[in-house]
């Protein structure tokens, strides 16, 4: 498995780093539901754009999760 260190990815290296299939990774593109750059007809996408899709995705964060059984 490629190691992604770099700006721009593509969908192997995107695959790896967000550990999803390639085909999930299409799914997402074509519901619109992941950023995505596609000049020249090449797909690629920006790190720094991935990397806030992830932080923005619904969910808990470890502090939230222990708030919540300290509640209990």
């Amino acid at each position: 498995m490629k190691q992604f260190d770099g700006q721009y990815m593509n969908v192997d290296e995107l695959a790896s780093y967000i550990k999803r299939s390639r085909g999930a990774i299409r799914n997402l593109i074509l519901r619109r539901a992941i950023p995505y750059r596609k000049p020249a007809g090449r797909l690629i996408f920006l790190k720094e754009e991935i990397d806030q899709w992830v932080q923005s995705a619904p969910g808990k964060t470890l502090e939230e999760i222990r708030d919540d059984l300290n509640l209990h």
